[in-house]
């Protein structure tokens, strides 16, 4: 039932998350919702094509912008999205891969922020630009800058988004993309 304090939690939860992002200096936009098997517009329900509503170039770190977007009412919970730019990269690895690689002793000496989707078969690692040449790998994808990366706590139909090594856990700090490469550089060596 609207208005309900159950019907307002996903709204205060993805406001929250937004808002932690922004403090971490990661630029975000709030983008679309998923209803009735399409992508809608959270403020007035109307069916969209895209799940970014927003340019990239309007993301921002701004606390009050992020509380006017995602406190716009509307029917649906805009969803979270990271801008990739100067100040966050993504790197998406194969989920088997991303395992041997967070279970790493260095890795949990100096981790970074890992997300993942449920049904998807990579991870997402949140870097510290610039990302040096030797990290792309055929099995791995560096997003390009303006890139989006849905994060927790969007779903979009079932795919949940949720943290396999948490922004808190690496003490909201970013691995620099080349520290990442090393690590990647390593380990192929132990597995040739």
């Amino acid at each position: 039932m609207p208005g309900t304090e159950t019907d307002c939690l996903p709204v205060d939860e993805n406001l929250r998350a937004a808002l932690d992002y922004a403090a971490m200096g990661w630029p975000v936009i709030p983008g679309a919702a998923w209803d009735g098997g399409r992508f809608v517009d959270p403020a007035t329900g109307r069916p969209v094509d895209q799940v970014r509503l927003h340019p990239v170039a309007e993301a921002t770190t701004d606390v009050d912008v992020v509380r006017r977007w995602w406190g716009a009412p509307g029917g649906h919970v805009p969803a979270v999205l990271v801008v990739t730019g100067p100040s966050v990269g993504v790197v998406s690895i194969r989920e088997d891969q991303a395992r041997t690689i967070v279970g790493h002793a260095w890795f949990r000496s100096r981790p970074t922020p890992v997300a993942v989707a449920s049904g998807l078969p990579v991870a997402f690692f949140l870097v510290r630009p610039p990302n040096p040449p030797d990290l792309t790998r055929d099995d791995v994808r560096v997003f390009t800058e303006g890139s989006v990366l849905p994060l927790p706590p969007t779903t979009v139909a079932t795919i949940s988004t949720s943290w396999l090594v948490s922004p808190e856990e690496c003490g909201r700090v970013l691995l620099p993309a080349a520290e990442l490469a090393e690590l990647l550089t390593s380990l192929e060596g132990t597995t040739s």
